[in-house]
C-alpha cells in the first residue's frame, strides 16, 4: 500500500502538481486507506461513500465546527486521482471512485442562476453589499483573496484587479466592467476616511475585514432574498462557482476559467465543465 502511495507521489510531481498537492494528496490517500483497513484493490463504491460521510461528520480540529467543504472535496480529488492512477498502471480493475458523491450533483445544487445574481444585487441595502457580490462573484475571489485586497490591487484606469496572496501563492489579473470599476470607487471614496489602512475592505472600525465578517455580511444578505431564491445551501463560495459556470455558459474557454479562477490545474476547472454540461442539460 505505501509503496503505490510514493509511486503516487512521484507521478503527481511528474505530471507537474504543485509542491503542496503532491504532498497533500497522497496524505488523503493514506487516511482514506487506513480508515477503511482495506487495499486500494478492495476498495468499493460504498468504501468512498462511507468515508465522506465520516468526513461530512469530523470535527475540526484547528477551529470550532466541522471540516470545510473546500477540504473535504480536495480529499476527495486526491483520492479519485490515486484510483485514476492505479486503473491507468493497470493495478485495479474498475474504478470504484465516482464523482457522485459531492460533485457534480450537490454542487449543481449549489450554483445560483443569473436570474438569482439579479435578486441578490437588487436586494443589497448597502455599498458595502455590493461591493463583496461584486469582488466575490463578479471577480470571483475567494473569501481570504477579498479580505487580503490593497487598495493598491485595483488599477481603474486598466480596469483590473490584482490578486496577490491567491491560493498556493499565485497570482493573476482579473478584468473588471466599467460597472464594478464605478462601485469599488465609490466605496474607495467612503472608506478613505482611514487614510492609513491599505485594506480595500475595511470593518466599522476601519481596519481590515476580516474573513468572518464578509461570510456575515453575504448571509445577511441572503436572509432577505431566500424566499425568492430557488436554490438551497448557498454559500460565499458558491458566488465562485456560479460565476465559473456562467462564463462557461457564455462560450469562455476553459483554460481562460481556469486562469480567472486561479487554479493550479487544469483538473480542478474541469469540474466546473461537467457541473456546465449536466446544467445545460
Amino acid at each position: 500500500m505505501y509503496e503505490q502511495i510514493y509511486n503516487y507521489r512521484k507521478e503527481l510531481q511528474t505530471l507537474g502538481y504543485s509542491k503542496s498537492v503532491s504532498e497533500s494528496y497522497p496524505k488523503y490517500v493514506k487516511y482514506f486507506l487506513e480508515f477503511t483497513q482495506e487495499t486500494p484493490q478492495n476498495i468499493s463504491e460504498d468504501h468512498i461513500k462511507i468515508y465522506h460521510e465520516y468526513l461530512q461528520e469530523k470535527p475540526n480540529q484547528r477551529r470550532k465546527g466541522k471540516l470545510s467543504e473546500s477540504y473535504i472535496h480536495s480529499q476527495e480529488i486526491g483520492i479519485k486521482l490515486f484510483f485514476d492512477y492505479l486503473e491507468r498502471i493497470d493495478h485495479i480493475k474498475q474504478n470504484p471512485f465516482t464523482l457522485k458523491l459531492k460533485s457534480p450533483k450537490n454542487e449543481i445544487r449549489n450554483i445560483l442562476s443569473k436570474e438569482e445574481i439579479k435578486i441578490l444585487y437588487k436586494d443589497c441595502e448597502s455599498l458595502e453589499e455590493t461591493v463583496i457580490l461584486h469582488l466575490c462573484y463578479g471577480c470571483g475571489l475567494r473569501r481570504n483573496e477579498a479580505q487580503n485586497l490593497n487598495t493598491k490591487d485595483i488599477h481603474f484606469e486598466q480596469k483590473m484587479l490584482y490578486v496577490r496572496k491567491g491560493k498556493g501563492k499565485k497570482r493573476r489579473a482579473i478584468p473588471i466592467t466599467e460597472a464594478i470599476a464605478e462601485d469599488f470607487r465609490k466605496y474607495q471614496v467612503y472608506r478613505n476616511k482611514d487614510q492609513d489602512e491599505e485594506a480595500f475592505l475595511i470593518n466599522n472600525q476601519g481596519k481590515r475585514m476580516t474573513g468572518g465578517r464578509i461570510y456575515i455580511i453575504f448571509k445577511n444578505l441572503l436572509k432577505r432574498t431566500n424566499s425568492q431564491l430557488k436554490t438551497d445551501n448557498i454559500c460565499l463560495h458558491s458566488l465562485r462557482h456560479s460565476i465559473a459556470t456562467h462564463l462557461l455558459e457564455n462560450d469562455m474557454s476553459i483554460e481562460m476559467v481556469r486562469d480567472f479562477l486561479g487554479h493550479s490545474q487544469l483538473s480542478t476547472t474541469q469540474i466546473y465543465t461537467r457541473i456546465n454540461q449536466l446544467n445545460m442539460r
